[in-house]
């Protein structure tokens, strides 16, 4: 199986739960997960990456998932290059430490996304987006199937968003299902397709679909005055 599915699940925790989806996300995709605080992106995201059980029903991996959580959870006394070569320290379940090659891997990886520049430097003195930009490095180099992040471009400059989406799209093309959280919507525009989370409904559709202006009233409240696929004024 090479696809991500959620097959008749259920994610919730004591005292909350989702509606009942049964989604399929096939490699390549970039899919963002929106809806408004306290709608349950993360319980969502936490449960198909597997930190927590299905109420119901069951999440079916093409392989290994990754977590991402939001800026600002991973703190670190390392350099930026040992962050992101502790992606790899899962492919071997005996190894003492870190080896040659996953420095070089590590290296590359940073590299791939513009911050070789940052390898010696101390995790925790890069900025917040510094710092994600390091840590989806560590995604390259940790070779899963599946990328789940939550909120990746909160607190990101426009720069470091455009660099941080730009890598999740990077992550998708090499065969990735890659699933973010956001309240970015033009980021969610631009993905291949949106999970809304409303009140008591789950959706899953294309970023036309799912970006109207009555959908956005659905889940947020708000009007809408300009289409946040392509810009154009609305009415």
């Amino acid at each position: 199986m090479s696809d991500l599915v959620l097959q008749d699940m259920v994610a919730g925790r004591k005292g909350f739960r989702l509606p009942r989806v049964g989604f399929t996300f096939t490699p390549g995709q970039v899919v963002a997960l929106i809806g408004p605080n306290g709608a349950g992106k993360t319980t969502l995201l936490k449960t198909v990456a597997g930190l927590l059980s299905p109420l119901e029903g069951a999440v079916l991996r093409p392989g290994q998932a990754a977590w991402l959580p939001p800026p600002g959870a991973v703190s670190a006394g390392f350099s930026a290059l040992h962050v992101a070569a502790l992606g790899r320290a899962g492919l071997r379940r005996w190894a003492p430490g870190l080896t040659p090659a996953d420095i070089d891997a590590a290296r590359s990886a940073l590299a791939r996304l513009d911050v070789e520049a940052l390898a010696d430097r101390l995790f925790d003195r890069l900025s917040s987006g510094q710092q994600q930009l390091v840590l989806i490095a560590r995604l390259f180099v940790q070779d899963a199937r599946v990328c789940l992040l939550d909120e990746p471009l909160a607190l990101l400059d426009p720069s470091h968003a455009h660099a941080v989406e730009a890598a999740l799209r990077a992550l998708a093309d090499e065969g990735r299902v890659v699933l973010a959280s956001t309240h970015h919507i033009p980021f969610a525009a631009r993905a291949d397709r949106v999970v809304a989370i409303g009140p008591d409904w789950i959706e899953a559709s294309s970023p036309a679909a799912a970006l109207t202006p009555d959908r956005m009233r659905a889940l947020f409240g708000v009007e809408t005055s300009a289409c946040p696929c392509c810009g154009q004024a609305l009415g």
